[in-house]
């Protein structure tokens, strides 16, 4: 049994960006993380955590030096029921600095990485980004920032499609032609549902957390809705997208806000946030998580129990803690816990969780005495919250 601590991790000095998914039945951890060379080289890296044995021998995946590499707007993996993968990164589309574009490459269990595909059919000089990739069960869910209209001085827009584990990529298709610029995206899926989280941007310019049910996954409705009305009006992204868990018809959301009716604080110093909603949810009441001085940054996760535990990052000086707090729905949350430090700075970007067997990780971008970037994971076997109220 591992008490909390730090875990070895297979990564160079120099890697950043690290996420996290579980494999086809839940008993791995995958770990994907870039790592770019003296050359300007990047490549995306991917590790197994064995609960018996630790981690693999690390692959790369793919490799480039035309990639747009960004600390809120990173690689993800995807694993299907059959242990097919699929794995995302971000390429210029031109030289400005935010045409770029999404590629996928697939993987069939012992197999090969395929070449890789584009889920967007267009392909102007855009943001095309943010893309949160679920698994349907038997093919891939995907659903992104996209760009295409702003050339035309309108807003981004939300898009969605699905891609085949043989790789073949459907029609792309609109879900809300309105939200916000650069505020990653979320999403839970069933074999027929799909919930899609995200920043909303309405005509007088409020960016509130906002869910739809995908009409073209969805069997059972085409909801939708706000997860709170927080009325923060804001001229520009605040860079700070929603976290979920759950299932589709039950889930908890984090996120950032720093809407004045919330955060009344002097010089606004922003809050982070947390509701269960949905159709079974048990507790709609939102609940402040934050000490004061929070830079967002939120992750979420279930555990078996029915519980959540969520991560964000807060201000502590010129430097950043990484933070949880464990709720039970239908009580306050418990105690909040310090688990790493960071810098405050874009370069930390966002923590990730992930719950694997009776095993919590939280993987992040901390920084030698040199300020050369390294991944580290902190991992506890959830008696952290058994001890602590």
């Amino acid at each position: 049994m591992i008490s909390a601590s730090q875990l070895a991790v297979p990564c160079e000095p120099g890697s950043a960006l690290p996420n996290l998914t579980l494999n086809e039945d839940g008993t791995q951890a995958i770990l994907s993380w870039v790592q770019r060379n003296s050359e300007g080289v990047s490549s995306l890296m991917i590790s197994e955590f064995v609960m018996k044995s630790g981690w693999t021998q690390p692959e790369e995946v793919v490799s480039g030096d035309t990639w747009f590499v960004n600390w809120a707007d990173f690689p993800s993996v995807s694993v299907l029921d059959d242990g097919t993968r699929a794995v995302h990164w971000l390429d210029k589309i031109s030289a400005d600095t935010y045409a770029y574009g999404i590629k996928v490459s697939i993987k069939k269990k012992d197999g090969i990485w395929s070449e890789p595909v584009i889920p967007h059919s267009d392909i102007s000089p855009a943001e095309h980004g943010f893309l949160a990739m679920r698994s349907l069960g038997d093919r891939f869910y995907l659903t992104w920032l996209d760009g295409r209209e702003t050339l035309s001085g309108k807003p981004m827009t939300l898009r969605a499609t699905t891609i085949d584990a043989d790789g073949t990529v459907a029609e792309d298709y609109l879900l809300d032609d309105s939200v916000c610029d650069c505020c990653p995206v979320d999403a839970l899926v069933s074999e027929d549902e799909a919930v899609v989280f995200y920043r909303d941007r309405d005509h007088l310019g409020v960016r509130d957390i906002a869910w739809l049910k995908d009409p073209r996954i969805s069997t059972t409705s085409d909801d939708s809705g706000l997860i709170h009305e927080d009325n923060w009006i804001l001229p520009g992204c605040p860079v700070n997208g929603p976290a979920v868990a759950g299932n589709p018809d039950q889930w908890a959301t984090a996120w950032y806000t720093e809407a004045d009716r919330i955060d009344d604080s002097e010089g606004g110093a922003g809050a982070v946030l947390l509701r269960e909603s949905g159709k079974d949810a048990r507790d709609d009441q939102v609940y402040r998580l934050d000490r004061g001085n929070p830079l967002g940054r939120v992750d979420i996760i279930s555990l078996r129990d029915g519980s959540y535990v969520v991560s964000w990052l807060e201000k502590s000086g010129a430097s950043a803690e990484i933070l949880l707090r464990h709720w039970v729905p239908g009580s306050e949350p418990g105690e909040t816990i310090s688990i790493g430090i960071t810098k405050a700075s874009r370069e930390s970007g966002f923590p990730k969780l992930i719950l694997v067997e009776n095993l919590l990780m939280v993987a992040y971008t901390a920084f030698d005495e040199n300020g050369t970037s390294m991944i580290k994971i902190w991992a506890d076997s959830l008696l952290i919250f058994s001890t602590r109220k």
